[in-house]
């Protein structure tokens, strides 16, 4: 399996990096989380060969704030006759019903057509615990975040948490597993002083670079990539919180947009 790092960016989209959407290749489908602006990139090369030969393509959501789904709007140019399947938390584990808030979404006069009416499209619930999705297990645990996002285990190759704080019980969900995406908001105590007062209390519901690393050590994932970065942060801070992760845990890195990593068929 091939995982594609669509997009590694949280809230903003910038030059380098699109908001969050990262695609895996197991060889017959393609398996997409989230669908921020990243998921643009499967319309056109290289990564449109990615959806070129698959008529299936499932994409799981983690939440519904808008750097994670906007992308939807793009769905009919990515799809060109094949099935989407979307795939979101169950009512239980967010509070939010996926109907109702993806046809509040998708509908005029923001989208030419409702949600209801997109061609080969159809919506699936994920529950807590672990769910058959195309032949492979999917976990999916809950998380603590502004609004509940949940974080999702591919059979033992992936975990992607993203849009939390640092979770205890991610350890658990993580332990073991080939390759962990895992937000990383910021550095440090705290946002630093150039930092809008009013977007402080916002980094409570997101990662610190050091916690994300202990965590990565503790589970014993094979790789840990930080992942929905800052982007009130450049690429030099980037590569600054990146280093102090790894001083934590090793195999810690940040990746650049459109990067490709291989994942072990477990």
């Amino acid at each position: 399996m091939r995982l594609s790092l669509l997009g590694t960016q949280g809230w903003i989209p910038t030059g380098a990096r699109e908001t969050t959407c990262f695609a895996v290749d197991d060889g017959e489908r393609l398996i997409v989380v989230d669908a921020g602006t990243g998921f643009r990139r499967l319309v056109t090369p290289p990564f449109r060969r990615l959806v070129e030969d698959r008529a299936e393509i499932h994409l799981l959501l983690t939440h519904y704030h808008l750097d994670h789904v906007c992308g939807l709007a793009y769905a009919p140019a990515i799809l060109a006759g094949r099935r989407l399947t979307v795939h979101a938390p169950a009512p239980e584990l967010t509070g939010v019903d996926p109907a109702e808030a993806l046809s509040g979404l998708i509908r005029q006069p923001y989208n030419p057509k409702p949600w209801h009416e997109l061609a080969g499209v159809e919506l699936r619930l994920l529950h807590a615990g672990v769910n058959d999705l195309a032949g492979h297990r999917v976990g999916v645990r809950a998380q603590r975040h502004s609004d509940t996002s949940v974080a999702y285990r591919l059979d033992d190759a992936l975990v992607v948490a993203t849009d939390t704080a640092v979770d205890p019980a991610t350890v658990e969900f993580a332990a073991g597993a080939g390759v962990l995406l895992h937000e990383s908001w910021y550095c440090g105590d705290g946002p630093g002083a150039n930092v809008p007062a009013a977007l402080r209390p916002g980094y409570a519901a997101h990662s610190e670079a050091r916690a994300v690393a202990r965590l990565a050590v503790e589970a014993r994932v094979g790789r840990l990539v930080l992942i929905h970065l800052n982007p009130l942060h450049d690429e030099t801070d980037h590569a600054a919180m990146a280093a102090v992760a790894r001083g934590v845990c090793p195999v810690a890195e940040i990746r650049p947009d459109g990067d490709e990593i291989t994942l072990a068929d477990a």
